[in-house]
Parts: structure tokens; sequence; C-alpha cells
């Protein structure tokens, strides 16, 4: 979720809905859920109210995944004040959202959203209706690489954006460093000044950006072709995404030992300077679900 002092832009909260096949289909619109929002002082979840989603396939079952990337793509937002949401008016019936962010500066909210025929926009959104009121730009992901998770770093004093991308080549998974200047919307067509390979960088999860004072963020990783266990190191925006910081030697955050690696999902919190990570693995074969909360101090690890 993303707040800005009462708002908050809400995706679904819901891990699994099922649909029932006998009176409900997915040709059946709308179908319904509910979402909430976690109370850090009562440490519940409390419900805010009911959601319409659309599908547009034939199964049964629908996953969503919380924060921002979803089966449904409609945006919610919900106002603390005064207890009241907007669900945007607008469905896309393809692609996903990459990432969503506000800037506190400039009073905006944007994101980048995928279709299928490989194209990502980068535009921005109305803050109450949610509605589409700007395209920034465009890209081809044959020449900018995957969107790769939550491996996206913006930062609003400098107006720029920081992604790790994927792409497969030559039958292995590589990492791509792209950054993109906000500042030359309107300006130029393509905003990007920097793609390039990070050589043995393999596969990002996470990027925790530390805009309040180190300037650097805080990377989660899986090494190699086995993509197993989790480790965690620094990168320096300012090094263009060198790997790794200042010879800093990489460090276990998990040993999955074999359990393929589901989710991972990371909260920061700047006051204590420590990242929360929620982590969900399997183990293959059985399914067997492991879910982990680990606290890192971001200076330390």
């Amino acid at each position: 979720m993303l707040r800005r002092g009462f708002y908050t832009i809400l995706f679904m909260l819901t891990n699994i809905i099922q649909l029932n096949r006998t009176g409900r289909d997915s040709s059946v619109f709308p179908h319904y859920g509910n979402f909430s929002v976690f109370d850090t002082k009562l440490k519940r979840l409390s419900f805010i109210g009911n959601f319409t989603f659309d599908v547009h396939d034939r199964s049964g079952v629908y996953y969503f995944i919380g924060s921002p990337t979803a089966v449904n793509r409609n945006l919610i937002a919900y106002n603390y004040k005064t207890k009241t949401y907007h669900q945007s008016r607008w469905v896309y019936n393809e692609g996903n959202f990459g990432f969503l962010f506000y800037d506190p500066l400039r009073k905006r909210l944007f994101g980048l959203r995928t279709n299928t025929a490989f194209t990502y926009y980068i535009e921005e959104y109305n803050i109450e209706t949610l509605d589409t009121v700007k395209l920034y730009t465009q890209q081809d992901v044959g020449k900018y690489a995957f969107i790769n998770g939550r491996c996206t770093s913006f930062d609003y004093n400098q107006n720029w954006i920081i992604q790790v991308r994927t792409r497969f080549d030559n039958s292995s998974s590589n990492s791509y460093w792209i950054k993109m200047d906000l500042n030359l919307v309107g300006k130029k067509e393509d905003i990007v000044t920097a793609f390039h390979l990070m050589p043995h960088a393999y596969y990002f999860l996470t990027m925790t950006y530390d805009i309040q004072k180190t300037k650097l963020i805080l990377c989660t990783w899986q090494n190699g072709s086995s993509l197993f266990d989790i480790y965690m190191f620094h990168l320096d925006p300012k090094q263009n995404g060198k790997f790794p910081y200042r010879k800093q030697s990489l460090k276990l955050l998990l040993k999955t030992n074999g359990e393929q690696v589901e989710m991972v999902r990371d909260v920061w919190n700047p006051v204590k300077r420590e990242v929360l990570y929620l982590i969900q693995t399997n183990t293959g074969g059985s399914l067997k679900i492991t879910r982990y909360m680990l606290r890192v101090q971001f200076d330390t690890r």
C-alpha cells in the first residue's frame, strides 16, 4: 500500500478468492470481495469495505497478490479521515502494474503499467478519481528488459526512478540496471538515462531505498542458478548499480534448505532504521508452505 496523508492506495489483500461455479462463474460481472488495512495500534486487520472486480478467463479460482501486482487491475483509494473509499472506473483486461509511487513534493501519483503487447506505460493518475491524466513515456521490453517484482526505487528529491529488470540471455537470467529521469518528462519521449547489464548480479527480489539518510538501497537477491537461499547487500544509486557496494560481502538473509521462494515483501521503517521482510516458501512436490518474518537493521544488515 502507499500512504498519502489520510489516503492510502490499496490493492487487493485477499490471498485467494474461490468463486461458486454453479451460480457465479467467471462470465458473470461483477464479482465481489473485501479489503482491509492493518491497524498498527490495534495490531489487527480492520475491515474497510467491499470491492467489485472482473476476470477474463474461465477458471474457478483467482489468486490476488497484495501490492501492486494483482489479477484485478482496479485501483482503490481510502480516506482515513472520512472512512470512505473510491474505486477507479477503469479495468485493464490485460497487463499488470510494475510499480506505484506517490510524490510528496509534486503531489502526484504515478505508476508503470504493462500490457501483453510487451509495452510498458509510465503514467500519472488523478489522486481523487484514479483516472489516467498523463502519459510520461512508453517502453519496448525488447529494448529495456522485463520488470522484476519489487525491484524499484524512487527518489522524489532528485526525481528519478531506478529499477533492476530481468531478461533471459543465452538460457540464463540476467539483471539489468535502468535509470529513468522524470525531469525529462515532456522534453524527451525516452526518459532512460542509464541501461546496462549487471554482471553476476543474478536474480533480485526486493530493493529498499533509504532516501532519508544514507541514500543507499538494501537489496535481496538469489544466487546463480540455484535460486534458493536469499542474500542481502547494499547498492549505491550514484555508482550506477555497481555490485556489490564498497566491496561489501553478501550476507545471508534466509537459508531456505531447498525450499522454493514464492514471495518476498519488504516494509521500511525509517524511524527504527529496519526492514521487515515477509517471506513465503514451499517445498516443491508436497507444496508445504512456510512463512517467515525477519527484521533487519538497514545499516548493519
